[in-house]
């Protein structure tokens, strides 16, 4: 590692539960610890294992926050991905510097979550919430109740309405600042 870089902390285990009990593990190192949650990075080419065993690698560096807190106005939880641009972009979303975020519920379990389905991306280009069908799907199938998808409604459309205005602002833009510092970059360029 060079000098210039981030030290990078703990070794721990990041798990995304779905509603059917499926999961996705992969490794990461705690960066940041502070009053407004965890960040965790994970660099392009680690192994993301799914519950069947099948792996994947992630295309690229990123930090996965975990906030401390759930949203102020719905009560609801996300974990959020600040990423860089991967090496070999697998599509075109991945050529610049993106924000992905997973609308979800805590688990008992540190560093793990409950995906609820409903997403969020951020990026120079706008942002969005996608995958409302996924959650209505879940939702009529009774894999989620009914309060809960609306909590988790209303907490997409608060991070939406946060999210909107520029992904290099997001989460007072800590982690593009330390995704730039863990690679060694200046802060403009995560």
């Amino acid at each position: 590692m060079n000098d210039d870089r981030r030290p990078l902390g703990r070794a721990v285990r990041s798990r995304k539960v779905k509603l059917d009990g499926s999961r996705k593990t992969h490794a990461s190192r705690v960066v940041h610890r502070g009053p407004e949650g965890v960040w965790l990075f994970s660099p392009a080419g680690t192994e993301v294992v799914g519950s069947d065993g099948f792996p994947l690698t992630q295309p690229a560096d990123g930090v996965q926050f975990f906030p401390a807190q759930p949203l102020p106005e719905s009560g609801g939880w996300f974990v959020a991905w600040c990423w860089a641009p991967a090496p070999e972009p697998p599509a075109d979303h991945w050529t610049s510097p993106w924000i992905s975020v997973d609308v979800a519920a805590a688990c008992d379990e540190q560093f793990s979550f409950l995906d609820l389905e409903l997403d969020l991306w951020c990026s120079a280009e706008g942002a969005g919430i996608v995958d409302v069908e996924e959650l209505d799907a879940a939702e009529a199938d009774g894999l989620v109740d009914a309060v809960t998808a609306d909590v988790a409604r209303d907490a997409a459309e608060e991070l939406y309405g946060a999210l909107h205005s520029g992904h290099q602002g997001a989460f007072d833009g800590l982690g593009w600042r330390l995704l730039a510092e863990i690679r060694g970059r200046p802060a403009a360029e995560p």
